[in-house]
């Protein structure tokens, strides 16, 4: 946003409204342009915006804006220069002056590095013909040595002096953007002088040409028929020339030095200004990502403003941010990341669809503004542009200046470096689906986690899923040998294949970026994960994982355990977010349209952790231990809790022999199975449940045994006995059959959910072989040679 002048600049006659340019407040400038490039001529619709670009031959041209409601009309006079801000000032301060004179009083004015505005309020047809015959007369009259309008000229150039920018840089930046200023020290006209008031006269006479200004009239037809009728019978204006507003040769990238905070601008020229315009809804949008990338990255950086102006040619996009105080200060290093983040997302919220700037003018409530609009939307977008080129200026304190002075090198290395370590994808096109599926996950799993810190990574992706947003729906995905956040979304009413994509990738990129990992949030999730984990503590279960994976219970459970769980606090959970991130990744896409559907999902995720992928990324190696076989004996007190005893089994890989555990934890579950009707027979009052836990490090069939202390002993040993005889027993036909038509059927029931698809594709799954009599055979053979553990929790008051 050009910013409005400060309040010693206001003119003494009226308030300071911004009319100028289009910020996160609203206010802007705004042009349609025509075929190729050029001003458009007759009506032009979109949505309820009705504008008129009106030719007057040897006057400026009108637009006309019908809006009904306001409590009066409003007309407006623009004009453009390649003066630059001391021009605007003192054609501004002329026009208030030589208005007042007139009786034209309540006038809002607001010059601009690029020009000047004025709009009025009128109670009828005769008072826009008065505004616009006195604009006229007002341009027309020379300045004379005593002329009236001279003091608030003065008044108003020496109060420029107080828009002093810190260098050449944020000059550079300000001239794309429209930003009043001057550099420091620069000369001002002396309007007491003969230069200083042939200068100022100078600009009156540029202005005085049809072709160099601009009037809008808005408010009932009418009204804006009876506008353009008095424009036609007012005097004749000279043709003059037109602004060049040249199109810069060469990017620029500089550091400024300033004792004020630190800076960093960034500014576009674009040929396109409704491309521009759409861009800063969309980077100015609850969707955009700009400020939860900053935040992610480069922390205390801080997005300050984004702005647009619409330009005679093209348009200029400028994002602010505000850096780091204190020391140390930033490094040229976070500098270049910074201008690669913004440069990245002003192009990539370039994408949205054109929003065109007619719509726009209609905006402000105030019909002053938006006549002012309307008026300078008639000078731009009427010369040909070009290439598009970059503005950078970087504003330290004076001892860090040097420190920067290789600050464009490093952008370009930064820019132009291919990242060292890419997400690697696997995407698959699954056409007429409901929902797009994106999974992004670590293949480290819980590799890092040790019994103290069990649970880290599920908590983070907890919290992540919570993030859920944009009608995107999130899930952890937690196993023991991979670990991540799983999301997905239909398409919504008249959002493309494209849109879908790119915005279940931002939530699933925004949700793994900025948790919330506020108190409240994080007693969410380790209640979340205590529930998964048993819903109360469990010593005898956290003693069993850690016997048959010593000191790496995580191997088994992902999810922790209640110790581990309660212990965690923000700084860790944060911290393991981060490495997570920062580790290998990859990415799976089923996209419900075509491959590139997924192949743009893809592309917007990685864009998103391309800053954190400069470095090769390895998983972290960790030696494995083997169990500690053997019987362990807890006692706790009476009512503390009601665990049983546990038997456990650990073999290789889960992953190995999923079908086969399936089927035999299914025959050990069984009511009429074998463990069943081996307690029956020794007439205990005591039951089994048999699970499969762990992945493809390590695994373990456990067997929990539910029965009074008593009891207890007895229990495990006739289980271990019953499966010591299925161990080695051999599978009759009956029974084969009756597996593998149930592993057939869990096999298809899981290929329905688009869960397990996307997960087959993250792993890179080739189909199971089917479940067959040899290999039940080699999995029991791994179950009997294993040591197996055996917990008790014995309960005493």
């Amino acid at each position: 946003m050009r910013a409005p002048l400060r309040p010693h600049l206001v003119p003494r006659l009226t308030a300071c409204v911004c009319l100028s340019a289009l910020t996160l407040a609203g206010c802007g400038v705004f042009h349609a342009a025509g075929p190729g490039g050029g001003p458009s001529s007759g009506n032009s619709a979109t949505g309820s915006a009705r504008v008129e670009r009106r030719e007057v031959d040897h006057h400026p041209p009108i637009n006309l804006v019908i809006r009904l409601g306001d409590p009066l009309p409003a007309l407006a006079f623009a004009s453009a220069h390649d003066s630059g801000s001391v021009a605007s000032v003192a054609l501004s301060a002329l026009l208030l002056a030589r208005l007042q004179t007139r009786g034209i009083t309540e006038v809002v004015s607001v010059p601009t590095e690029s020009g000047v505005e004025l709009a009025v309020l009128c109670t009828d047809p005769g008072a826009a013909r008065a505004f616009i015959v006195q604009i006229s007369a007002a341009l027309a009259e020379p300045l004379a040595e005593r002329d009236d309008a001279l003091p608030l000229i003065q008044e108003h150039l020496a109060a420029l002096r107080s828009r002093s920018f810190a260098g050449r840089a944020e000059a550079a930046v300000a001239d794309c953007s429209g930003e009043l200023g001057q550099l420091q020290g620069a000369a001002l006209p002396d309007v007491r002088t003969p230069e200083g008031r042939a200068a100022v006269d100078g600009y009156r006479k540029f202005a005085f040409a049809s072709r160099a200004s601009a009037f809008a009239a808005l408010g009932s037809k009418d009204f804006v028929n009876a506008a353009a009728s008095e424009l036609e019978r007012a005097p004749e204006w000279p043709s003059g020339d037109a602004p060049e507003d040249p199109w810069p040769t060469s990017d620029a990238l500089e550091t400024d030095a300033s004792d004020g905070p630190r800076r960093l601008m960034v500014a576009l020229r674009v040929a396109d200004a409704d491309r521009a315009l759409a861009t800063l809804h969309a980077l100015t949008s609850e969707r955009a990502t700009l400020g939860s990338r900053l935040r992610t990255f480069l922390p205390g950086y801080r997005l300050d403003r984004a702005a647009f102006q619409a330009r005679p040619r093209g348009a200029c996009l400028r994002v602010d941010l505000s850096l780091p105080e204190g020391d140390p200060g930033p490094t040229p290093k976070e500098a270049a990341l910074a201008v690669n983040l913004v440069t990245e997302e002003l192009h990539a919220a370039g994408t949205a669809a054109a929003r065109a700037l007619d719509e726009n003018i209609i905006e402000p409530s105030d019909p002053r503004q938006a006549a002012a609009r309307a008026a300078w939307r008639a000078l731009t977008g009427r010369q040909k542009s070009s290439d598009e080129r970059r503005f950078v200026a970087l504003s330290v304190h004076t001892k860090e200046r040097a420190a920067f002075a290789g600050l464009a090198s490093a952008v370009s290395e930064f820019e132009t470096r291919p990242p060292r370590s890419p997400l690697e994808t696997k995407l698959r096109a699954e056409p007429g689906q409901g929902e797009l599926w994106a999974l992004l996950g670590s293949p480290c799993g819980t590799l890092g986690e040790s019994n103290d810190d069990a649970g880290l990574s599920a908590l983070a992706l907890t919290l992540a899923a919570r993030n859920a947003s944009a009608g995107v729906a999130l899930e952890p995905w937690l196993t023991a040998d991979a670990v991540g956040l799983l999301a997905h979304a239909p398409r919504l009413p008249g959002e493309s294949a494209t849109e879908q994509a790119e915005r279940v990738a931002r939530a699933l990129a925004r949700a793994l970026s900025e948790r919330d990992t506020s108190g409240d949030a994080l007693a969410l999730a380790q209640g979340q994960l205590f529930a998964a984990v048993g819903g109360a503590p469990r010593p005898g279960y956290a003693r069993l994982l850690d016997a048959l994976s010593p000191e790496h219970s995580a191997w088994l459970e992902p999810r922790g355990t209640w110790a581990s769980l309660s212990v965690a606090n923000r700084d860790a959970v944060a911290a393991k977010a981060r490495d997570l991130l920062r580790g290998p990744l990859r990415l799976a896409v089923l996209a419900n349209e075509d491959e590139a559907q997924a192949a743009t999902t893809a592309h917007a995720v990685e864009r998103w952790f391309a800053p954190w992928r400069d470095d090769p990324r390895r998983c972290q190696t960790t030696a494995e231990r083997a169990a500690r076989s053997g019987e362990i004996s807890l006692t706790l007190p009476e009512g503390a809790n009601t665990e049983g005893a546990y038997v456990g089994l650990p073999f290789s890989s889960r992953l190995k022999y999923e079908r086969e555990a399936d089927a035999f934890s299914a025959l050990l579950n069984d009511a009429q199975g074998p463990l069943a009707l081996a307690l029956n027979a020794a007439q205990l009052n005591a039951s089994v449940h048999a699970s499969v836990i762990g992945g493809g490090r390590v695994a373990a069939l456990v067997l929990e045994v539910r029965a009074t202390d008593d009891d207890a002993r007895k229990a495990v040993l006739e289980v271990r006995r019953a499966l010591d005889r299925l161990l080695t027993a051999q599978w009759s036909n009956e029974a084969l059959t009756a597996a593998q038509r149930a592993a057939e059927q869990r096999a298809l029931g899981a290929s329905l959910d688009p869960r397990r698809r996307i997960v087959d594709l993250w792993r890179g799954a080739v189909p199971a072989s089917s479940l067959s009599r040899n290999s039940l055979r080699a999995f029991q053979g791994a179950l009997a040679g294993a040591a197996q553990v055996v917990v008790y929790v014995l309960h005493r008051d």
